[in-house]
């Protein structure tokens, strides 16, 4: 097997590079071996956090730990999960196509690559993704039921494959519950379209930039469980502000946001270069406060990993 290509830098100060050497020295028994085994995975994540720790001490860059994630995983893990959050093939990692993968725990079909993906789906994120759609159900049949026999109108921002719409109605075929989703990739809004047909009276779609337009109705639920992680302080506000806006009194507004608790950060940013917003619960609060939300009206919540928390605003 040949040796991974080292930037000259990092000959030049070994010793700064060593943590990233210590990583491919692993990595390269475990490709030899066939991909890691479930015994292996500590040791496997505790070596990434020694590699995110002197990235965070910049001893060593992200730059030189990303050049080399993308020369190993083009050259022994395509196919991969790892490699689909490298390629970034709809210009950011966590695109439709990978939500949807994560959710049907999708694996490559080589044993070599399947070991590497089962990896991957075993990390704290994507049991957090997950859960998340387990969580939007939990919220539809909370507020089903807490409701009069009016039917639910529910606006999903950043819809993405909507598997999690599809699966509701599947199991709640006799609920008086309507979907308008709203993607800004053309390409999650054809696949969600298909994956949702059969309730083409029940889930309208749009294909639109949340931050420039939203749909002129009255929400009883605004959903939004993959977006704001991705936006600025500055854009979470705009954003939330312009969600309370359509939704109606008594209704409520609930929008995911990863932890700065995340076990999979490392993972995520030095080998997939899949970069999220963390935010703490009281950020997330003040965000609110600032979007113009009553404090006694704020609640954060968390799924079950403890990694994806969700701000809820009754309005």
């Amino acid at each position: 097997m040949p040796p991974i290509a080292f930037p000259e830098r990092l000959y030049d100060r070994r010793g700064g590079a060593e943590p990233l050497v210590q990583m491919d020295e692993l990595l390269q028994e475990m490709i030899a071996a066939g991909g890691p085994m479930p015994t292996e995975y500590a040791l496997l994540n505790r070596t990434l956090r020694q590699l995110g720790d002197a990235v965070r001490a910049r001893v060593i860059s992200r730059e030189d730990v990303l050049a080399y994630a993308s020369d190993t995983t083009s050259r022994h893990l395509e196919g991969t999960m790892q490699a689909r959050a490298l390629g970034k093939k709809y210009g950011y990692s966590g695109d439709f196509e990978m939500i949807d993968a994560i959710y049907t725990l999708r694996t490559a079909p080589e044993p070599h690559l399947k070991r590497w993906d089962l990896y991957f789906h075993a990390q704290a994120a994507p049991n957090a993704v997950r859960n998340r759609k387990a969580y939007f159900h939990h919220l539809l049949h909370s507020h089903v039921a807490g409701r009069p026999k009016s039917a639910l109108r529910v606006l999903n921002v950043a819809s993405g494959p909507a598997r999690d719409v599809r699966e509701w109605v599947l199991d709640n075929p006799e609920q008086q519950v309507f979907f308008d989703c709203v993607d800004a990739e053309i390409h999650a809004i054809e696949c969600a379209k298909k994956m949702c047909a059969p309730f083409a009276d029940r889930v309208e779609f749009y294909h639109r930039n949340v931050l420039r337009f939203l749909p002129a109705k009255g929400y009883d639920l605004v959903w939004s469980a993959g977006l704001f992680d991705y936006l600025a302080d500055r854009s979470f506000v705009f954003l939330l502000k312009a969600l309370m806006a359509v939704t109606r009194l008594g209704g409520e507004v609930v929008v995911g946001n990863f932890s700065d608790f995340n076990p999979s950060r490392d993972y995520m940013e030095l080998l997939g270069d899949w970069v999220l917003q963390h935010r703490t619960r009281d950020h997330l609060r003040e965000l609110a406060l600032q979007a113009g939300a009553a404090a006694d009206s704020i609640e954060v919540q968390w799924e079950p990993e403890g990694v994806n928390l969700f701000l809820h605003i009754r309005r």
